[in-house]
């Protein structure tokens, strides 16, 4: 199947997938439009771009810092794509040895406002074989991942829409910035599924629990009373998914986790595929909460709470003191592609057509 129409980035209904795929996958466009729109307008491309890049970023990053001072820069890059690393096919064949791997390509051309140039024509959704799935490819190559791994996915959805994010880039440049699915799904692919680095990932997110967003309060007042009307039902999910003992504190030092807890929430990280436990690291991340986190990849909260639950405190000194322009709308429309796009994901890979 080839995409043409340039308007899919507009429309979000040219894709053949079901409405509640269409209403996850809908804000991430939608977002990286905003996003695009308002940062092209006062030169701030690369700044936007290595935000949104932070999607896929290790939690040890501060993407508060990174988002002001133009760069994303993690300190770990053990499950890290800069989205800038894709391979085809044809590119391995023309590497030579003891020469930079193919994997540049769209890297090597990399411009100063974050974009590249467009290398291709055409993109296609193709079956891969041997009963391996999806993948893409661009002008009849097939599609890898940075590590060279095919870039196979189950579910034609959700190629469709990896497809649909290399075919909305302009007729000029690549923008990978704009390609969050891509890069959860390299991430997916090359890092998840090896153990050493799935169980990194799952003792960050169990180190940080204590001091989730949901489980720090701030002291008695309006923003309090703010946190618990938000927070409220993602703490009623998590006590009857991990257990009752889950209590908000006001310390600094983080919330008391009870054992059966903790290990209730390792045992779930440890049960999840690549993909979900990717999807997870990433919305738990950008949310500063595995609790958020794990409510919108399991679909009890959706896009609008998640965000919600991750800006209590920000969002209620913008009620009081007024919205920034240039400054606390990108944050919005970040924290709004950073978690659609793993919520997207998941929905995308559990769809059957």
């Amino acid at each position: 199947m080839r995409l043409r129409d340039p308007i899919l980035i507009v429309s979000c209904w040219i894709i053949p997938i079901t409405s509640q795929i269409r209403e996850d996958l809908c804000p991430v466009v939608t977002s990286i439009v905003h996003v695009g729109m308002h940062s092209m307008r006062r030169g701030l491309g690369r700044l936007v771009g290595t935000a949104l890049t932070a999607g896929i970023a290790s939690a040890e990053a501060n993407p508060g810092v990174a988002r002001r001072i133009g760069a994303f820069l993690p300190r770990s890059n053990i499950a890290t794509h800069t989205a800038s690393l894709f391979a085809t096919e044809a590119d391995d064949a023309r590497d030579a040895p003891g020469e930079g791997t193919s994997s540049d390509r769209v890297g090597v051309g990399m411009r100063g406002d974050g974009t590249a140039p467009r290398f291709y024509k055409t993109v296609e959704v193709v079956q891969v074989e041997n009963g391996g799935g999806w993948g893409v490819a661009l002008d009849g190559r097939t599609l890898k991942t940075p590590k060279r791994a095919a870039l196979a996915v189950p579910s034609k959805s959700l190629a469709m829409a990896i497809a649909a994010e290399w075919e909305w880039q302009s007729g000029r440049s690549i923008r990978p910035f704009t390609m969050p699915l891509m890069g959860l799904v390299a991430t997916s692919i090359d890092n998840m599924s090896q153990a050493e680095v799935r169980d990194f990932h799952i003792r960050k997110l169990l180190e940080y629990f204590p001091t989730d967003v949901v489980l720090i309060k701030h002291e008695p007042g309006a923003l309090a009373d703010a946190q618990t009307t938000i927070h409220a039902p993602i703490l009623k999910w998590a006590r009857r998914e991990l257990g009752p003992g889950l209590e908000p504190t006001e310390s600094l030092l983080g919330a008391n986790i009870p054992d059966a807890t903790l290990s209730a929430a390792e045992k779930r990280l440890r049960a999840m595929d690549p993909f979900e436990l990717t999807a997870t690291f990433n919305a738990s991340a950008s949310a500063k909460s595995l609790l958020t986190g794990m409510a919108l990849i399991r679909g009890v909260i959706d896009v609008k709470q998640a965000a919600r639950s991750a800006r209590v405190e920000e969002d209620f000194q913008v009620d009081k003191w007024g919205l920034v322009e240039g400054g606390h709308d990108i944050d919005q429309a970040d924290i709004a592609v950073r978690l659609a796009a793993p919520r997207a994901l998941m929905s995308l890979l559990r769809d059957t057509i």
